[in-house]
């Protein structure tokens, strides 16, 4: 209903209440109570006694209020669940997945206190950035798993071209950069058996707005922070989940080469001296190849290695 209400509302002139009810065949009561929400929610609408409701701003609030009318997807965004403030959103997610909630899916929050990243990293979630998280069952063996982790990034980096003059790069496996400094990372859990994938949880994290702490300004940006403008939360969480489930729909046809070959467009890795620090040992060698699995395949000094894990650097 709150949707509808909007709608109606966009024009920017007043609109009596008594013709909202009658468009949404509810009582004028019920119309009173679902503004009051709205302007909880931070919608400025001016309420005028014998002329109606009008419509002064809209919050920059990745609810799905707001980004419904910027969403062109077939599975990705039907369903989305916003919190002002949550522990995790994959941790909750991930709660979701276990119950059958609808695929596509999204937990999203403007702040998370328990926000990680690969290997239990914390990672910083604070007011401004855009958290979130989206549910997907995909019938693809677990060992293909990377491809929608990569399919993830290059959504990203296509929203971010998008609205912006600045060129990300994606780094191995699950970062994408600007400048050199992380502007995003991207954590993909997932619950499997040996032939197939239950569910996948991937969680974005994407510094937006949001103030980097100083102890992190020499590895981390954000978009404000690299055009020096304010960036639409709602307009670039739209355009991430339209290509992201362009994207998946490639994967769900089986089309993982177009996955890959936008990946590499973004990583400009072939080619490049790099080292892998594994749970084992450092690896280095020249990166030859990145298969359809996502791995890394390294010619190194002890011959050609296959990675799927690790902190990659440039050497």
């Amino acid at each position: 209903m709150r949707e509808k209400i909007l709608e109606l509302l966009n024009k920017k002139d007043f609109v009596s209440g008594n013709i909202l009810a009658t468009q949404l065949n509810v009582s004028r009561t019920a119309i009173w109570k679902q503004i009051k929400i709205l302007q909880n929610y931070g919608y400025d609408i001016e309420s005028v006694k014998n002329r109606g409701y009008r419509l002064i701003s809209r919050p920059d609030i990745p609810r799905y209020e707001e980004i419904s009318s910027y969403l062109n997807t077939e599975i990705i965004g039907k369903k989305l669940l916003y919190f002002d403030e949550i522990d995790s959103t994959n941790i909750y997610a991930k709660k979701l997945a276990k119950e059958g909630v609808s695929e596509g899916c999204i937990v999203v929050a403007g702040m998370q206190e328990k926000g990680r990243g690969r290997k239990d990293r914390i990672w910083s979630s604070p007011e401004g950035g855009l958290w979130f998280s989206v549910i997907l069952y995909p019938r693809i063996p677990p060992q293909n798993a990377m491809i929608i982790t990569m399919a993830a990034s290059v959504s990203v980096v296509d929203a971010i071209i998008k609205h912006t003059n600045l060129k990300p790069v994606i780094k191995w496996p699950n970062d994408v950069l600007v400048r050199g400094k992380k502007i995003c990372g991207i954590l993909t859990e997932l619950d499997a058996e040996m032939d197939r994938i239950n569910y996948t949880v991937i969680g974005i994290g994407i510094n937006v707005n949001n103030s980097i702490s100083k102890s992190l300004k020499d590895i981390a940006t954000s978009v404000k922070i690299e055009t020096k403008n304010y960036c639409s939360i709602v307009e670039l969480f739209a355009d991430i989940l339209n290509s992201f489930d362009k994207n998946y729909s490639f994967i769900k046809l089986g089309d993982f080469k177009c996955i890959r070959d936008a990946w590499l467009s973004y990583a400009n890795i072939i080619g490049k001296n790099i080292r892998v620090d594994t749970e084992n040992l450092p690896i280095e060698g020249l990166v030859i190849d990145v298969d359809s699995e996502g791995c890394l395949i390294i010619d190194s000094s002890k011959g050609k290695i296959r990675l799927s894990c690790g902190d990659m650097s440039f050497i």
